[in-house]
């Protein structure tokens, strides 16, 4: 039986349609002396980052299906550890660049952001690539479909959470960093821009895309416009959104935090 989370399948298609976009963020970073991922998944970031870095990265993450992943993206080049997010085994100001993407809706991220600004180095780069889920895929929906799909969304993840917010963790991400003492916080916005028809992997994306809003949003749409949003997500419908005219966009954001050259580190 698969130790993998549910979103793995969903998470690893927006890897594979946005590749070479994604990889292009990590070789913007700031590179040189030692990097850590964290937590690293399936080592698809981890993957560059042992490039980027010339083999001084480490990778941690708490589940065992995924460090074998990453062990297998990265061989020799990392060392990989089983480590919790709140509890890293490092020693204070270990790291130039510490490397978290897409994993704050999984974790408390006061408490995850914390523990980053502990085992960075003053003067060092915390870099956290994270999404709005409210306004993360554009497609051209039906306008009535449009408005409700916020709604709907924020009444899954009340409904899931208790929180109306959790499933957008940038949205409070400034404050989180400062809290933790960050000095220096800058956010970067990448649009990903698709144009149908569309290839393969993109394909398989927005395929996913439709499957998780299946199943985590839809019923909290009023019913007519749960038709509209089966008609509109099945490749053979004629208004379609698999058709040759759809655009999408998929919207990305990277906080770049620096703590001040003689930043201490907030007690956890």
């Amino acid at each position: 039986m698969s130790d993998t989370p549910d979103y793995d399948a969903y998470q690893s298609s927006f890897h594979e349609a946005f590749r070479a976009e994604l990889y292009g963020i990590v070789d913007a970073l700031p590179a040189g002396g030692r990097a850590l991922d964290v937590p690293c998944g399936n080592g698809f970031y981890s993957r560059r980052l042992v490039e980027h870095f010339r083999g001084r990265l480490t990778a941690v993450d708490s589940n065992d299906e995924y460090l074998q992943s990453t062990r297998n993206a990265v061989g020799v080049g990392a060392e990989v550890l089983k480590a919790d997010a709140y509890q890293l085994p490092f020693g204070r100001a270990t790291f130039d660049l510490i490397w978290c993407a897409q994993s704050l809706i999984s974790l408390d991220p006061e408490r995850a952001v914390r523990e980053m600004f502990r085992v960075v180095k003053p003067g060092g780069v915390v870099a956290i690539l994270e999404v709005d889920e409210f306004h993360r895929v554009l497609l051209p929906w039906p306008v009535e479909l449009e408005a409700a799909l916020p709604l709907a969304v924020r009444a899954a993840t009340e409904q899931e959470y208790g929180d109306a917010v959790k499933m957008s963790p940038a949205r409070r991400l400034r404050g989180v960093l400062k809290e933790a003492g960050f000095k220096s916080v800058r956010r970067v916005t990448y649009p990903f821009d698709r144009t149908a028809t569309f290839d393969s992997s993109t394909a398989a994306f927005l395929t996913h895309h439709f499957g998780y809003l299946r199943s985590f949003v839809r019923s909290h749409l009023p019913r007519d416009l749960q038709k509209v949003f089966d008609r509109v997500t099945s490749p053979d419908s004629d208004d379609s959104l698999y058709r040759e005219d759809v655009e999408l966009v998929c919207l990305n954001a990277v906080y770049l935090a620096r703590p001040s050259e003689t930043a201490s580190p907030v007690a956890t």
